[in-house]
């Protein structure tokens, strides 16, 4: 009993359990993305029913701009942290984000009008149709505009950058 005792102190002193975050980082980008676009969508969708609600007198497309602007900050950081998991200029990339949620902003406002104007469809219930359509595309433009990563060395790059014979940027 004593040995198995000392066997399983030794284990934990030398074997690293992996942690919740290891794990997390092993799943596929598309996934983590996948979760973390839900999560924060779901938030989005929350906050644009409380805000709809509380500001009743405004049309629906300034409470749209409302909970777009207000959800960016929390998007970014998840994204940057927990799927792309990148070290570079925050600004820069927080920035491109920007662009890739104006952009979103208008593809969601016209998936609205065209659903609540043409074809009669509850506001939430448009809206909850609006965020699905933009989780394939906002995928695509972060991970290759926002985040994207510097390709790595090809073998023979690895070989000229090591004699110093590639070209400077």
């Amino acid at each position: 009993m004593k040995f198995n005792t000392t066997l399983t102190i030794i284990k934990n002193i030398f074997i690293k359990e992996k942690t919740l975050l290891d794990h997390w980082f092993e799943t596929d980008e598309r996934i983590r993305f996948s979760i973390m676009a839900s999560l924060n969508m779901g938030l989005r969708y929350l906050l644009f029913i409380i805000l709809s609600l509380l500001f009743t007198t405004l049309h629906y497309q300034f409470t749209l701009l409302l909970m777009w602007l207000i959800s960016s900050f929390i998007a970014f950081y998840t994204y940057k942290k927990f799927v792309f998991s990148t070290q570079r200029n925050h600004l820069q990339e927080y920035l491109k984000s920007i662009a890739i949620w104006i952009l979103s902003y208008f593809i969601n406002a016209g998936i609205l009008s065209l659903l609540i104007n043409r074809y009669q469809i509850n506001l939430f219930l448009g809206q909850g149709i609006a965020i699905c359509f933009l989780l394939i595309s906002n995928y695509l433009l972060f991970k290759h505009f926002a985040f994207r990563q510097p390709s790595p060395l090809k073998r023979w790059e690895k070989l000229f950058k090591l004699f110093d014979i590639l070209p400077k940027n």
